[in-house]
Formats: structure tokens, C-alpha cells, sequence
């Protein structure tokens, strides 16, 4: 049985690592549906660790990076990770096909409010593309620069502006202007 004072540790380590820790797998999932799973998988496995050996108190987050990348890797299979398709695609003119799309949205026009946010997320979560939700969930939820995603996902800026550009689009399409937010 976990000690108090095991547990107290846990809590700490855990308010001190989440958020990293939540960057992380996200930005590493190929599907953001299975973030939160990878997540509760990774802190059960250290659970479990703390409550068998003493851990140092140095480089726990490191640890945990590293439980979470098993546990990310167990999850996707060699077939998942051949189903990757790039979004890079050249079109006839050797273009790339993101660089081409003409956006005249104002992002300033549309405000996702918190009480959107879940039928919001339902939706978006959803698309084949999983960059999609990475990206809306690293910038509006984790209010992330959209710098600091691209390195992450170690693509170019335009591309994240062009997902999150074309995607409110979409959304103030559906959701503002009275689509049905039930598709």
C-alpha cells in the first residue's frame, strides 16, 4: 500500500510535469484521440515505479519523457506509422499544395469561447489530419506561439497558420453560421 508521503510526492511531481508531459505526447501521437490514454498510462507506470524503488529527484521529468515515449511507441504500430501521408504534396506545378491556398480570414474575427470548446473539440479532433488538433489544442488551449509548434512538429509556420487559418474557416462556417455542428 502507497504511503502519505509516497503520494504526496506523486501529486508533486505531477502538478510540476503535467503540462510538459501534455505537450509532449501530444506533439509525439500520431492521432490526438490517444493523448490522454498515453498520459494516464505513462503516470500509472510511474506510479507503479515510485511505489517499488526510491527515485532520484533529478531528471523525473526525463523519466517520464522517456515512459511516455515507450508508451507512445507500444501504441502505434509499423502499419500506423506507414499510413502517414505528407501534407507536403506537390501539385503540377511542383508547388506545395498548403502554399497555394489563398486564406482572406481574419483570425481576429472568430473567437473560440470556452463554451464552444466542446463541441468545438469534438469536431476537430476528429479529422484524418491529426496535425489539426494538435496544432488548435497546442496554440488555443495551451496558448503555445505558433513559432514554437512548428518547431515542435518540426514543419514550417506557414503550415501551421494555413491549418489553423483554413480550419476557422471551416469552424465559423459550421458553428457561427448556423451549420449543423452535429456533422
Amino acid at each position: 500500500m502507497a504511503s502519505q508521503s509516497t503520494l504526496y510526492k506523486f501529486n508533486d511531481i505531477y502538478d510540476k510535469t503535467h503540462l510538459d508531459l501534455q505537450k509532449y505526447v501530444i506533439i509525439k501521437c500520431h492521432n490526438i484521440n490517444d493523448a490522454n490514454d498515453i498520459i494516464q498510462e505513462t503516470y500509472f507506470e510511474f506510479w507503479n515505479i515510485m511505489n517499488k524503488k526510491d527515485l532520484s529527484d533529478s531528471n523525473i521529468k526525463s523519466y517520464l519523457m522517456g515512459i511516455a515515449n515507450n508508451k507512445i511507441k507500444k501504441h502505434f504500430t509499423l502499419l500506423q506509422r506507414i499510413k502517414t501521408i505528407s501534407l507536403f504534396e506537390k501539385n503540377e506545378k511542383d508547388i506545395e499544395i498548403i502554399e497555394s491556398v489563398k486564406d482572406k480570414l481574419n483570425i481576429s474575427d472568430l473567437i473560440i469561447k470556452e463554451d464552444y470548446w466542446d463541441r468545438i473539440w469534438n469536431y476537430i479532433k476528429n479529422k484524418k489530419n491529426q496535425d489539426i488538433p494538435k496544432v488548435f489544442y497546442l496554440y488555443y488551449k495551451l496558448e503555445m506561439p505558433i513559432k514554437e509548434i512548428s518547431n515542435y512538429l518540426k514543419v514550417n509556420e506557414s503550415y501551421i497558420k494555413n491549418l489553423l487559418y483554413r480550419t476557422l474557416h471551416e469552424l465559423q462556417n459550421k458553428f457561427e453560421k448556423g451549420g449543423n455542428s452535429n456533422d
